[in-house]
């Protein structure tokens, strides 16, 4: 920390209306150490990527589609979702939601779906190798994903050029 010393000109109207009463001349100019700090800013993130995930060689090998992490989906996407379709979910039926990569805007028609006798979802359908080949994605990427209360949809994006 560095610390400064800032002067004050210019009286507050309250302190000048006082000053005029009283019939005092301009004071001396008031000072006051501020300590500042020399830290660069962090950046802001302007998405919330509420769920980050990096891709794995298993993730691209079987081409099923996107595993995701329990807990994870449970906190970020079902607590957007209504009690119909969570419960729908939670018992391994497929559900239909919109994807769009937020890079390129293409939008994917997917299927999300819970593991059955696993803790893991799944996110199902051909966009997971379009999204491969398209954005050249290699195991160890990492891709940031969020449901957008909005327009409800689930949007994605690589993250590697951000982080």
């Amino acid at each position: 920390m560095v610390k400064h010393i800032f002067y004050h000109f210019l009286e507050t109207k309250e302190k000048e209306e006082e000053n005029r009463r009283c019939d005092l001349q301009l004071g001396h100019p008031r000072s006051e150490f501020v300590e500042r700090n020399n830290r660069s800013p962090q950046l802001l993130y302007l998405f919330p990527w509420e769920i980050k995930k990096v891709i794995s060689t298993h993730d691209l090998q079987h081409q099923i589609g996107l595993e995701l992490n329990a807990k994870q989906v449970k906190e970020h996407l079902l607590i957007h979702w209504d009690g119909e379709t969570k419960g729908r979910v939670i018992n391994g039926e497929r559900i239909p939601i919109q994807m769009l990569d937020l890079d390129t805007r293409t939008e994917y028609q997917v299927f999300f779906t819970k593991w059955p006798n696993h803790d893991m979802y799944l996110i199902l359908g051909s966009w997971f190798m379009e999204f491969v080949a398209n954005r050249n994605v290699t195991s160890g990427m990492t891709i940031g994903l969020y449901w957008d209360k909005k327009s409800k949809t689930l949007r994605v994006s690589v993250l590697d050029k951000f982080i």
